[in-house]
């Protein structure tokens, strides 16, 4: 897992499928969480690359949806 982005309104991450594979989505998940508070982001979008080997998670501050 590793951050691609961050700027004050999104923060874009890398994890790769053989983590999820290894760890679960949810080990993944509570550590993004632990970085990137749900009080402070919101999900914005989770894709995969062509090639289903990378997952982005691109998350949005709270005050991007006022």
């Amino acid at each position: 897992m590793r951050l691609i982005a961050k700027t004050m309104r999104k923060v874009i991450i890398e994890v790769h499928t053989k983590e999820v594979e290894d760890n679960g989505f949810d080990y993944i998940w509570d550590s993004i969480r632990e970085v990137y508070k749900i009080e402070d982001y919101d999900v914005f979008t989770i894709e995969k690359n062509k090639e289903n080997t990378l997952i982005y998670v691109e998350l949005a501050t709270n005050k991007e949806k006022a």
